[in-house]
């Protein structure tokens, strides 16, 4: 295990037990390679999505037979693009957190490591995906357009213009900065 890997898990909550989820529930995965890239998705445009458009983790919503908030991540990323994140390592949670627009909805990103990127095929709810090298993400405080109106918020710059903002946003501080990027 590399140094940064020590510093990431040393963040995290352990893996089990295994958070249970249920509704108002959603997981997400924060999916690293080992040269410290993380895989981002574009999510479609969609009428009523407070997060239409935006750049993303993959992961989503409990459904009805989910047996836990793992099952509900390892459902939703390989509907979503194809990756079983059961062939990964998995090293551990982040804490539990709920968007700014919905607070009642709660969140917990697992962290997987992975050697090297995937191939990923995204279904319909997605729009695009990239590998983005957390060590090269350019931060910046920003005004962005929400449903509630114009906001000044934490971003990352993508390339050709895109930004990583809001929750995604955040994760994304949490891992750099457990990683002492």
């Amino acid at each position: 295990m590399s140094e940064w890997h020590k510093y990431l898990t040393r963040c995290l909550l352990p893996l089990n037990p295994i958070p249970s989820g249920g509704h108002n529930w959603a997981g997400i995965a924060a999916i690293i390679t080992s040269s410290k890239e993380a895989l981002l998705v574009k999510r479609a445009v969609r009428p009523g999505d407070p997060w239409s458009g935006d750049w993303a983790m993959p992961g989503g919503r409990w459904r009805d037979g989910d047996t836990n908030l793992y099952e509900c991540i390892r459902r939703e990323v390989l509907e979503e693009t194809s990756i079983d994140i059961s062939m990964l390592e998995a090293l551990g949670w982040l804490p539990e957190r709920s968007p700014r627009v919905r607070p009642e909805l709660k969140i917990m990103p697992l962290v997987l490591l992975t050697n090297s990127r995937l191939s990923v095929i995204l279904n319909d709810e997605l729009t695009d995906y990239c590998w983005a090298s957390l060590q090269n993400l350019v931060y910046e405080k920003r005004v962005v357009n929400t449903p509630r109106g114009e906001i000044l918020t934490d971003v990352y710059l993508l390339s050709g213009g895109e930004f990583v903002w809001g929750l995604t946003a955040r994760i994304i501080q949490e891992i750099t900065n457990c990683i002492q990027l």
